[in-house]
């Protein structure tokens, strides 16, 4: 790896755990020391990282203040995460060093839900109807408002954590509203109208694309499994004890690689998806940049549930998406690297290939879980969808867990 005077070349990653162990090993497997940064100083990939950063990755502005320090000793190239809600920090730390990047403003705005919501309904794009309240008061007014069922959600975060279903107005209690609030970084809490999802198959899905010089092109989707999904695939246990029966409702158990829907859907998805990018501002961004998004299918058509600017969490993109042949993280990192979006990239790092044809994650999760928060995961492969899924809870049978 070439070297600017005396400074090394190196790669800076946000988030050391054991989705982004694949992000780490294509950054050392380029020959760039690999500067990592985690809250945790004791996190998975610190004994890969040449320099280990122990700050918090949500720190933006110590974030910026150490990276002018890092600067002097290192030729610093990039700056990316994968599969880690730190979008933001990542974004302004690249503005800051003049690297290619996304507009932080853009990451900032994906951060925040009622944000992503209100820029959305302002372009005509189809929303739960919502409202962003500071008081337990101001919540059970803006339930009277939205009408039942609605949930609570916290502004600035993800897993589930802080979500509640409220389903009749008594539902709506102070320790529900002081849950989601301690969930968010704001004080703040969202109360939204619940979604009611399509019947007969499953509802709700993450899609990644990749969006270069304002251009979006589609990469792949999963779809999402929650407790009432098993009844769409085949599985294991159909005529045994369901594992997931104390599980909320809300939990997400498992995802399967591809989603599987009418092809008119995926259209009407991928069409979605563009006007929604557009309006946030990636028609107007430079170079290549990821976006994610996670959509419910619903009673009044597809929805948009969030959009974040990173790679998909959940194993999607560090163990399903590549089990199916496309290493769509060591693609992510070209495009942090300010490497052009050419056929020979789409081909090599974002295009699954024919065999095998799905693959699935299923998580282990303690009984009376209310959000994603602390599970483990096992993988597998498959001909069909039944055969992937099979073939991870027979993984996640043995303990063999994604690492």
């Amino acid at each position: 790896m070439t070297t600017t005077a005396s400074r090394p070349a190196a790669v800076w990653l946000f988030a050391g755990g054991p989705m982004q162990r694949r992000a780490a090993e294509a950054i050392r497997r380029r020959g760039f020391v690999l500067i990592l940064t985690d809250g945790n100083d004791a996190c998975v990939l610190r004994p890969l990282a040449d320099e280990f950063v122990h700050l918090n990755t949500f720190g933006t502005d110590e974030n910026i203040e150490k990276g002018k320090e890092l600067a002097e000793r290192y030729d610093i190239r990039a700056v990316l995460t994968a599969g880690a809600d730190c979008h933001e920090t990542v974004a302004s730390v690249a503005q800051s060093l003049g690297l290619h990047g996304i507009n932080p403003a853009i990451s900032r705005l994906c951060r925040f839900k009622y944000e992503t919501r209100e820029v959305l309904t302002k372009a005509g794009i189809p929303q739960p109807r919502f409202a962003v309240v500071n008081t337990f008061a101001d919540a059970q007014a803006a339930l009277a408002g939205i009408g039942l069922p609605a949930a609570l959600k916290a502004t600035d975060n993800s897993g589930s954590r802080g979500f509640s279903r409220i389903e009749k107005a008594e539902d709506l209690t102070e320790e529900a509203f002081e849950l989601a609030r301690s969930f968010g970084t704001t004080g703040k809490i969202i109360v939204e109208e619940l979604l009611i999802p399509v019947e007969g198959e499953i509802a709700e899905q993450s899609v990644e694309t990749v969006w270069y010089d304002g251009t979006m092109t589609w990469l792949n989707w999963v779809d999402r499994l929650f407790r009432k999904d098993f009844a769409f695939v085949e599985h294991p246990w159909r005529d045994e004890e369901d594992p997931y029966q104390e599980i909320s409702w809300a939990v997400e158990l498992a995802h399967v690689n591809p989603a599987v829907h009418a092809e008119d859907v995926r259209k009407e998805v991928e069409a979605l998806i563009e006007r929604a990018g557009k309006a946030i501002g990636m028609g107007n961004e430079k170079g290549g940049h990821i976006l994610k998004a996670d959509i419910m299918l619903t009673t009044r058509g597809p929805m948009i549930l969030e959009l974040t600017p990173r790679l998909s969490g959940g194993w999607d993109s560090s163990y399903s998406t590549p089990a199916r042949g496309a290493d769509v993280v060591e693609g992510a990192l070209a495009l942090a690297l300010g490497e052009p979006f050419t056929d020979e990239l789409r081909t090599s790092s974002f295009m699954c290939a024919a065999k095998p044809a799905f693959s699935a994650v299923l998580a282990q999760v303690e009984p009376g879980a209310r959000d994603c928060i602390g599970r483990e995961f096992a993988g597998g492969t498959g001909d069909d969808r039944g055969s992937a899924i099979a073939a991870a809870a027979a993984a996640l049978a043995v303990g063999r867990f994604l690492k």
